[in-house]
């Protein structure tokens, strides 16, 4: 992680927090955030959509998310600027699969494939695997579990932390 630190030991997060698929194929980013948003209690929509409408502009719509290309920075700095304004620190950094798995036990975060170009949340693991809020179900063969075998098919990943 960019600054050396480990997450918080006191972040409490819902794993099975509800992720309802995306509407539009630019919005995983948006999607996995609001998730995350949710899933650590800053909002409690009634309207998941409406609340995924709020979350695209958080993140800044079109500078940093638009349909041409969707998240526009692949490291998702604008992903921890809208965490950041709600006062939770993050860290990013390029992570192998083993880093990614031990961290997921921890924490909660987001993270995006560079051959995936997918962003999803992390809601934990699941055996061997780590388990994820995907809101592109069957998107390139996965799922909500990504195994060792699908991150190196998948990869280099940027993943965001919650500390």
């Amino acid at each position: 992680m960019d600054d050396g630190d480990i997450p918080d030991d006191d972040l409490d997060w819902d794993p099975n927090c509800n992720q309802i698929p995306q509407v539009y194929s630019w919005t995983c980013s948006s999607c996995s955030l609001e998730w995350v948003k949710r899933a650590i209690g800053l909002v409690a929509p009634q309207d998941i959509y409406a609340s995924r409408y709020d979350t695209v502009y958080e993140i800044g719509y079109p500078e940093n998310i638009n349909p041409a290309v969707g998240l526009t920075n692949a490291d998702g700095r604008a992903l921890r600027a809208v965490l950041d304004s709600y006062g939770v620190p993050t860290s990013q950094a390029w992570l192998d699969f083993d880093t990614v798995y031990a961290l997921a036990q921890e924490t909660t975060g987001m993270m995006s494939g560079g051959a995936w170009y997918h962003w999803v949340a992390l809601r934990g693991i699941s055996g061997d695997a780590l388990w994820l809020s995907n809101s592109a179900p069957g998107y390139k063969g996965i799922w909500d579990i990504l195994t060792r075998e699908d991150f190196a098919r998948l990869g280099p990943f940027s993943v965001v932390l919650l500390e």
